[in-house]
């Protein structure tokens, strides 16, 4: 039943049964939640899918990725997984049917119309509790921790739903004569959106009719102030009605209320109004007045200049764009009052990320909160040179009125002297470019009236510090909404996909945009797609970054020369991989350094801001940093140190998955044979973990592929550990997440062929066999497994040859060919023999009996297996055992014992839960469902099979969704489901004709044999 369930978007993502929380999974598996719970009313596509996950930088298996959570998500929330009513495939995507009692945003907004009725009704006590109720419904920031840009536009909907719901309660609450009740808290919501220009309406009445008429018109001329300067527009017209109906003393505006106002597009930017003593400081003091100078008054009585107060501010950038989020949180943290320290904010990140724009932004928006000054430094902290303190304070001390014989000339003295001078006065600094903490310390004021805006690219420890913001590169959408204001919207719109690409290979940071945007605006004729392909090339990319003075590889430059040696060599040789995430293990191995030295190392590179760690021991380049270290790489010619990192890379690689090879296949020597192994590398528990490592590392793993892919014969060393990192990671091959791999693979496998060397090409031949098999092309795989078994003849690689028969007998049984597959098989159990190589002589005669259930021999079949479980109990081989459980079951069904093939059938299927393997699972099951039918129990065996098809799709097994489908069909059918069987049994004779499989022309016969239409 569905009508139990509860869903929590209002907070942290939850789902109930009842009063049961259902766990929702992983972060991206709630956004897939939230998207079709939001869309409720209608069908998602899988690309609006996609695209609210991961925007328009999707991953390469997102099809797959998604299906897997939908999958999840089905087992979490339907009762009967062969019967879905919750979530329903529909064409290409879901729809996920609940109703909208079920959602909480939902009854918000319910509560919200309700409350709008009632009030339109003079209901006006119930209108507030429904109000309140709606209220209530928030239990945290919207999705919290859901990511995704559907995530993001979401929480800006709702933070904005939740704002008109209190404002209507606020306007509720004075019409009914509550003024002195709402005046705290509109205050606080002023505070927090500054230009929203509703709430300072509703505060405007409520002190008008609390007797406070000064007061409402100071809001008045605050929030006009703020909407001229910051967003160059005068009030809406609601606004300025109540300020005139206030000065006209207007006694209606005591009992009537004023019209709705209209909703202004002004971006709200958090920050402090300007009333409350706003102005007061040194401007208001009396003439003569020195009580605030403390230490600084004496030579203040014989200095009868007047003195501007110093605005020393850079300008602000016309165009700023983004960092919205920033903005707000900076602002509002510069201007809280009431503080007993000054508030001090830290921004840093890499080399042009912003942190200067952002900062000069942020200290434009809030100077009015600081009117006794505002002043500058640049700290040149990541020159060769960084300003002197000393020298800083001097500068400052100047500005602020001191006599140059006043200054003393000692560091400490003059930071005495500044916080004395500063004491007491609302001022504002902002100190550019820190080296460090150090560099900082003397010059941060001690008055809590003063505040202070600092960047610095490493992270700043040991000052005192109010927030530490660490910026990073720009989202898409920023990006592009940068570019556009540069070069103008209509040129952005002509070209939107070459203009996402763009700004995709600048990385999307700040500064690389406002480079080709600047060189985009100085070319009119230039299309963006020209550039974009020149930035393609990631020889020319960092060259291509330039324009005047401004070049993305000095401010790279600046900071890599901060580096010590130990450092500069660690971000050279990491970037050799490419990688788009590098694990603490993987770097120790490249850097020849044991894992606590490379934890230092590395740390350090990330306080430096030359890294980045997205999780504990996981690190990562910017995309253009990465490609700045690869040309120091080469400008410093460290081709040896390069390939040698390279080679430790793969050696590291290469043990820790023979290391996992043993796990997934207990007792088999492949994993001896590969090889040589130099170092230990990492070793597991159990099969989980070995899962687990596999899956972290797949994308280092396919990084170090394409380099060795790029040049086999130069670096055959390379060549052959790739190819046996390849067989040892082989077992894994339909794990979930895997598929990237076979790309990367194909092209390392047909590059390593024609080097010459049999070993290396005998392995290579029997992976592209393998790939062949898993995707169901046999006449393929068939061709690639003669050769390879050629080959290992040749180079007498004895434990490749037992695998290549194996293989090659695959490839013909799966053509049918039975006798020809058991003597393949025959010849591959000899070689196991004599290899003493147990769990694959067991595979082998397990495959054996499969050809003998296929040919018609299932006598033979069950000895067989039979004797195989006996042998894999002995060796605890439990994948082994999982497969002879299946087999046995096929052969027990051909003996139409059907009871005994559906136990050993369920046997098969715990063992291979409990493993983790998905695919065993998945054709066992179909298996199942086929006994099922035979045996007229149809119900069940549309579960089994619809179980089937769904798990084949998501780990895109072709050859084994078509036998689900086809038994599907065949249910369908005898259940009467004519046009539904025939759909199934269609898109089953597809898949076998398209991989040119024999069961294609059954299926069709099938097929040709059924009547048109249900009931002829």
């Amino acid at each position: 039943m569905t009508d139990d369930l509860r869903f929590v978007l209002l907070g942290a993502v939850r789902a109930y049964r009842g009063n049961t929380e259902i766990r929702v999974g992983p972060p991206q598996q709630q956004a897939v939640l939230s998207i079709l719970a939001l869309n409720s009313e209608h069908a998602v596509s899988m690309a609006r899918l996609i695209e609210g996950l991961w925007g328009d930088k999707p991953p390469n298996r997102a099809v797959t990725t998604v299906r897997t959570y939908a999958w999840q998500l089905r087992k979490l929330l339907e009762p009967d997984l062969a019967a879905p009513r919750l979530l329903l495939s529909v064409g290409g995507g879901y729809q996920m049917t609940v109703p909208q009692a079920s959602l909480d945003v939902r009854q918000t907004e319910s509560l919200l119309n309700e409350a709008l009725r009632a009030r339109a009704e003079k209901r006006h006590q119930q209108a507030d509790r429904l109000l309140g109720t709606a209220l209530r419904m928030w239990r945290g920031d919207p999705l919290a921790g859901v990511p995704g840009p559907f995530a993001d536009r979401q929480r800006e909907r709702l933070e904005e739903l939740r704002l008109v719901i209190l404002e209507e309660r606020f306007d509720l609450a004075i019409v009914r004569g509550r003024h002195h009740m709402v005046i705290p808290g509109l205050t606080e919501l002023i505070a927090s959106c500054p230009l929203r220009e509703r709430p300072h309406g509703l505060l405007m009445r409520a002190l008008y009719a609390v007797g406070r008429q000064t007061d409402a018109l100071a809001v008045f001329s605050d929030v006009r102030r703020r909407l001229v300067e910051e967003q160059g527009v005068e009030p809406g017209t609601e606004l300025l009605a109540i300020h005139r109906r206030i000065l006209d003393a207007d006694p209606t505006l005591l009992s009537t209320p004023p019209a709705q106002p209209r909703t202004r597009g002004v971006r709200p930017i958090e920050g402090r109004p300007a009333g409350d003593g706003a102005h007061e400081g040194a401007s208001r003091r009396a003439p003569g007045d020195d009580s605030a100078a403390g230490p600084a008054a004496a030579y203040r009585e014989d200095d009868t200049r007047v003195l501007p107060g110093p605005a020393q501010l850079p300008p602000d950038l016309p165009d700023f764009t983004g960092r919205s989020a920033q903005v707000a949180r900076l602002c509002n943290l510069l201007t809280t009052r009431g503080r007993s320290t000054p508030p001090v904010v830290a921004i840093t990140g890499m080399g042009g990320v912003g942190k200067t724009v952002l900062a000069l932004h942020v200290a434009h928006q809030v100077c009015h909160a600081y009117p006794d000054g505002q002043l500058h430094a640049d700290l040149h902290g990541s020159h060769e040179n960084p300003a002197d303190p000393a020298v800083v304070l001097g500068g400052f001390l100047l500005a602020l009125g001191v006599p140059s014989e006043a200054i003393p000339e000692r560091l400490d003295e003059r930071s005495k002297l500044f916080r004395s001078v500063v004491n007491r006065r609302r001022l504002l600094f902002l100190l550019d470019n820190a080296r460090d903490a150090e560099h900082l310390r003397d010059l941060l004021p001690g008055s809590s009236e003063c505040g202070v805006i600092v960047t610095s690219r490493p992270r700043l420890f040991g000052v005192p510090l109010s927030v530490q913001l660490k910026l990073d590169a720009f989202s898409c959408a920023e990006a592009l909404e940068l570019l556009g204001t540069v070069i103008g919207q209509q040129r952005l719109a002509r070209e939107r996909p070459q203009a996402k690409e763009l700004v995709r290979v600048c990385g999307y940071l700040p500064l690389a945009i406002r480079i080709v945007a600047a060189r985009l605006a100085g070319r009119p004729r230039w299309t963006i797609a020209v550039l974009a392909a020149r930035l393609a090339d990631e020889q020319r990319r960092i060259a291509e970054l330039h324009v005047g003075g401004v070049a993305i590889s000095a401010v790279f430059e600046m900071g890599y020369r901060q580096l010590m040696p130990e450092q500069a060599r660690a971000f050279r040789l990491l970037a050799v991989v490419g990688s788009p995430g590098i694990t603490l293990p993987t770097a120790a191995a490249m850097l020849a350094l044991d894992e606590e030295q490379a934890e230092n190392l590395l740390e350090s590179l990330v306080d430096a801001a030359m890294l980045e760690s997205p999780r504990p021991g996981v690190y990562c380049y910017h995309d253009l940093t990465r490609v700045f270290a690869q040309h120091r790489l080469e400008e410093l010619h460290e081709h040896d140190q390069r390939d040698e990192a390279l080679h430790r890379l793969l050696e590291f690689l290469l043990s820790t998955a023979c290391n996992a090879f043993i796990h997934a296949v207990p007792g088999d020597p492949v994993g001896e044979a590969l090889g040589p192994r130099t170092t230990p590398g990492l070793r597991f528990a159990d099969m989980h973990a070995a899962r687990d490592w596999v899956h972290a590392e797949i994308p280092t793993i396919t990084a170090a592929l394409h380099l060795v892919e790029r040049a086999p014969a130069a670096n055959t060393r390379a060549a052959r550990t790739a190819v046996d990192l390849l067989i040892a990671l082989s077992p894994f091959n339909r794990d979930p997440g895997a598929g990237q791999l076979q790309g990367p693979a194909r092209a390392l496998l047909r590059a390593v062929e024609p080097t010459g060397d049999p070993r290396t090409s005998g392995r290579a031949l029997l992976l592209r066999s393998s790939l062949a098999l898993q995707s169901g092309r046999t006449a393929e795989a068939e061709e690639y497994a003669l050769a390879a078994v050629a080959a290992a003849r040749q180079a007498g690689d004895i434990v490749i040859l037992r695998q290549a028969l194996n293989d090659l007998g695959l490839a013909v049984h799966y053509m049918r060919r039975y006798d020809e597959a058991v003597n393949c098989y025959d010849e591959a159990i000899t070689l196991a023999r004599e290899l003493g190589h147990r769990s694959g002589e067991a595979a082998t005669v397990i495959n054996a009996a499969l050809a003998h259930v296929h040919s018609g021999r299932a006598d033979r079949a069950v000895t067989a297996c039979e004797s195989a479980l006996e042998l894999l109990g002995d060796i605890g081989d439990r994948a082994g055992t999982a497969y002879a459980l299946y087999v046995l079951g096929l052969a027990l069904h051909e003996q139409r014992r059907y009871d005994e093939a559906l136990a050993r059938y369920r046997d098969s299927l715990a063992v291979s839960r409990s493993l983790g393997v998905r695919d065993r699972e998945a054709y066992t099951l179909y298996r199942m469902a086929e006994t099922l039918r035979v045996t007229g129990r149809l119900q069940e065996a549309v579960h089994c099979a619809t179980r089937a098809t769904v798990q084949c799709e998501e780990l895109d097994a072709a050859r084994d969704l078509a036998q689900a489908l086809r038994v599907l069909g065949l249910t369908q059918l005898d259940l009467g489901h004519v046009g539904t069987a025939r759909h199934h049994l269609e898109r089953a004779r597809a898949i076998f004709a398209e991989r040119e499989l024999p069961e294609s022309a059954e299926v069709a016969r099938l097929l040709d044999g059924m009547p048109r239409k249900p009931g002829t």
